[in-house]
């Protein structure tokens, strides 16, 4: 895909992953060739919480629950994820606690983070082992909410890297700290000097986050690919402090900071066209594979490691075009592809994964 000379990748595979508890998993084991795994079963039976499971030993969060407890199987306390990945040709165990906050009438965290049974923070913990995640749900990133495109910008830099995950963290509490002294200047409970801390945080973490999703952005629109005339067009909301002093009056009113990088939004063009209104819907489709196979790249490229491919039931939903590029990329990548029936062009050479059997 890329253009840009090549990089020798750390070797990295994941070779099992054990579940406890876990969505419909009370108890099970999964085994991983280092090639093509097809995962095939009629639906309701967790092939995508399977893929969720991998993807939290990745990101260390799920691309789909509003909250930790919707992970655990409904009568239980308590979810275990284990996964054992070969990295450079040496085993590291990574392994996610989740709870719903109280076990035995205690107050505990909602998730816990382990490499090789020591525990860690969430941020020592992301990037270690990386996985990228294509959905039919990914269209919503073309075609749906700003919120959405920022979160997908947040989620490829999360894991590639941690200024980044510092800056985001930071800039998020100080946000919501600074709208709460808004509402109490507002209602005279708090007076204008109260803001002067934040706005700099706000400022110093906000210069960063932009930049660094410039920089993610660029690398998008330098990519030399078989996709045609497609790029990406940054719509961002820079904050400073004069910007910041300007909007003073309008967000207090409105007790909500209207400047920085949480108001940020981009789209996808091709041929000079908005493809969230103006893109048929392959063209938008075609988009969102551009997108993630970008972030495969960008995150090989910044974590020296090669991400699993982790594939949801995609194949009905793409044309023989789209489905091509895919099985182009997977010669470079473990790849674990979930289905309600065996592919021809795959079986052959996956291994095979049947739920329900």
């Amino acid at each position: 895909m890329s253009g840009l000379s090549k990089i020798e990748n750390i070797k990295m595979l994941l070779k099992k992953i054990s579940l406890q508890d876990f969505r419909n998993y009370q108890k099970k084991t999964f085994n991983f060739s280092s090639g093509v795994n097809l995962v095939v079963g009629p639906n309701t039976l967790g092939k995508t919480n399977l893929l969720e499971a991998i993807y939290l030993l990745s990101s260390g969060d799920s691309f789909r629950a509003r909250k930790i407890e919707e992970m655990i199987t409904y009568d239980r306390q308590v979810a275990h994820i284990d996964g054992m990945a070969e990295i450079d040709r040496e085993d590291l165990k990574l392994s996610v606690v989740l709870t719903r906050g109280i076990i035995e009438g205690k107050r505990v965290p909602l998730r816990q983070f382990f490499l090789s049974n020591v525990k860690k923070s969430k941020i020592s913990f992301i990037g270690n082992f990386l996985a990228v995640i294509f959905r039919p749900e990914d269209l919503e990133i073309v075609i749906d909410s700003p919120a959405i495109r920022r979160d997908f910008l947040d989620e490829v830099l999360n894991q590639a890297d941690r200024e980044y995950y510092r800056a985001h963290l930071s800039y998020r509490k100080g946000l919501r700290s600074r709208n709460k002294i808004l509402e109490n200047i507002r209602e005279r409970r708090a007076s204008i000097k109260a803001l002067f801390f934040w706005d700099r945080l706000l400022v110093e973490n906000g210069e960063l986050i932009t930049k660094k999703r410039e920089e993610f952005i660029d690398f998008l629109n330098n990519q030399e690919d078989a996709f045609g005339k497609l790029g990406v067009f940054y719509q961002k909301n820079l904050v400073s402090l004069k910007r910041l002093e300007e909007k003073r009056n309008i967000e207090i009113a409105a007790a909500m900071t209207l400047v920085g990088p949480h108001r940020d939004d981009f789209w996808v063009s091709g041929n000079n066209r908005n493809l969230s209104i103006y893109g048929s819907r392959g063209e938008q489709r075609l988009a969102v594979l551009w997108l993630r196979l970008g972030q495969l790249e960008f995150l090989r490229r910044a974590r020296n490691k090669q991400p699993v491919l982790l594939l949801d039931d995609i194949f009905s939903e793409l044309d023989s075009r789209n489905r091509r590029i895919i099985f182009g990329v997977m010669g470079d990548n473990q790849v674990i592809i979930t289905s309600t029936s065996k592919f021809s062009l795959l079986a052959k050479k996956a291994n095979i994964i049947e739920l329900g059997s």
